[in-house]
């Protein structure tokens, strides 16, 4: 019987280096390794690459079987000795990230602490040290909410990339630089209607970012915006953004959340990789809006040329590309594709719908824009497909895209006070 998993709640050093103590910090919800580690592998592959090994403290788990079988590939377990509260994931025969491990039922406030203390860059301080003075704190010093400032720049840059999904560019300080400014130079026009937007930073008792949102109303005052929200997905953090964001906008409006094109660089929220995020949005009275699936193809589109519709081309000039459109004399499809930078192409699939749908337009179209990717240097690609395409799942796996997410927004239709 499949094991029910819950998602990994990781936290890890921005760089990389791999220049402290710790590389990081695990926060498992039980002892059940069975139950915990394959949620913990899928996240870590998506930042380390492939993981043939770990080596943990045995002391700590229920049972510890010799490996575990984890998408069809086994991974192979061993205990670490004299090292407590640690758990080490090793890509190669030596290349290894050392994690703090919190026990289960540590209490939210002491965990966020002991997270974030282990994923700091230079820490000197051990897993048992770590665990100690959070835990002494009795109790945890309350956390503040304040401007973001120049100086939160690096910080804020490290809680952006923490989110960031397979295939997502990284966040570049200039990209930062015209979020907080409240435009965008690649695609102005969403921003045209809001005000400019406040962001706001959470930090700890020692001045540290533990999260950050930005949030703006509406020009004309008939609604608000979350636009973007970072807090390492640690429940205390995102909570307490959310209803900052809330009580700041004001009642008796609908407020919207993570909605296309004016985030940095998602069409919405990745609910599949934030799952407290979502949990917060919807406790708080946000519902689910519009939805993307989110797919990507590291490998040249393999789709047979054949004889299918011809596809009308025309400039785009938000976003900077094409748009696509095919049809017949009953069906029509439409495609968006970016112009590629860096080497990655991004496409916006807007498909009949699925009783509508025309098997050869779809193709058609697909093709034709893999063609303009090509042409214009991109060697991957992201596909942003509206709704729920089921009906073109099996064009999308034949052209090589693998599903990644699912990118929801969301309204809260009335905000009343928050609490």
């Amino acid at each position: 019987m499949p094991i029910a998993l819950q998602p990994a709640r990781v936290f890890l050093e921005p760089t990389l280096t791999r220049d402290g103590t710790l590389d990081g910090a695990w926060w498992p919800h039980s002892t059940d390794l069975h139950r915990e580690l394959p949620a913990l592998v899928r996240i870590l592959e998506d930042r380390l690459g492939p993981i043939l090994r770990v080596r943990l403290d045995t002391a700590a788990w229920d049972e510890v079987p010799a490996h575990l079988l984890i998408d069809g590939h086994f991974l192979r377990v061993s205990g670490l000795s004299a090292t407590s509260n640690t758990i080490r994931v090793i890509r190669g025969s030596q290349d290894g990230f050392l994690l703090l491990v919190i026990p289960p039922d540590t209490t939210g406030p002491v965990a966020a602490a002991a997270m974030r203390t282990a994923a700091r860059t230079g820490n000197t301080m051990s897993a048992t040290e770590i665990l100690t003075c959070c835990h002494s704190r009795a109790p945890v010093p309350e956390m503040r909410i304040r401007r973001y400032r120049d100086a939160d720049r690096e910080s804020v840059l490290a809680l952006i990339d923490a989110d960031r999904l397979p295939g997502q560019p990284p966040c570049t300080p200039d990209l930062l630089d015209q979020a907080v400014a409240g435009t965008s130079r690649r695609d102005p026009d969403p921003w045209a209607d809001i005000r400019h937007p406040s962001i706001d930073v959470l930090v700890d008792p020692d001045g540290h970012a533990a999260g950050v949102v930005s949030y703006a109303a509406h020009r004309d005052r008939s609604a608000g915006q979350i636009l973007w929200l970072h807090g390492r997905e640690i429940l205390d953090v995102v909570e307490a953004l959310v209803f900052h964001a809330l009580r700041r906008l004001g009642g008796g409006k609908p407020v919207h959340a993570f909605t296309a094109a004016l985030g940095l660089g998602l069409a919405a929220l990745p609910t599949g990789r934030r799952p407290v995020t979502r949990k917060v949005l919807e406790h708080a009275g946000f519902v689910a809006r519009n939805s993307w699936r989110y797919l990507r193809r590291t490998t040249p589109c393999d789709l047979p040329g054949a004889a299918c519709p011809s596809v009308e081309v025309v400039a785009s000039a938000a976003p900077s590309g094409w748009l696509l459109k095919a049809r017949d004399d009953d069906s029509s499809a439409e495609l968006v594709a970016q112009e590629p930078i860096d080497g990655l192409g991004v496409l916006w699939w807007f498909s009949a719908a699925d009783d509508h749908g025309d098997p050869a337009l779809e193709r058609a179209l697909l093709l034709q824009a893999d063609a303009l990717l090509r042409e214009h240097g991109a060697s991957e690609a992201i596909l942003y497909a509206a709704g729920d395409p089921e009906s073109s799942a099996a064009l999308f796996d034949a052209a090589g895209f693998a599903e990644i997410d699912h990118l929801v927004s969301f309204t809260r239709p009335n905000n009343a006070a928050a609490d």
